[in-house]
């Protein structure tokens, strides 16, 4: 019988890269292991933009403050959008949707901050 090494008693969140391996957490919970791949090509420019776009929102969630995200974070459950407050905020400042934000601000009640 062949044996693996048991990932879910290296940590509870095992992912990303170990070694030559990349590790993912299928569905059911198991995580499966395979063999680092490196990109055969370097990123187009259009990729780096986005990388950079993304990054820069992240970096504007986590400059808020603890009762900026709660805001966020309340204003989705209030209005049962499928989203968490770091969506929320994400979405809004990548795919500059003002009416989407300002209705769920509206609808929720809840003043929350600008991302725009």
């Amino acid at each position: 019988m062949a044996w693996t090494v048991p990932w879910q008693l290296m940590g509870l969140q095992v992912s990303g890269d170990f070694a030559d391996l990349t590790i993912y957490t299928d569905r059911y919970g198991r995580k499966v292991p395979f063999l680092k791949s490196p990109p055969k090509e370097p990123a187009s420019a259009a990729q780096v933009a986005s990388r950079n776009a993304f990054r820069s929102a992240q970096q504007s969630w986590m400059a808020l403050s603890a009762q900026e995200k709660k805001d966020l974070e309340d204003a989705c459950r209030k209005t049962s959008i499928p989203l968490t407050g770091q969506n929320l905020w994400i979405h809004t400042i990548l795919k500059l949707d003002k009416d989407a934000y300002l209705t769920i601000q509206r609808q929720s009640g809840i003043t929350l901050p600008l991302p725009y």
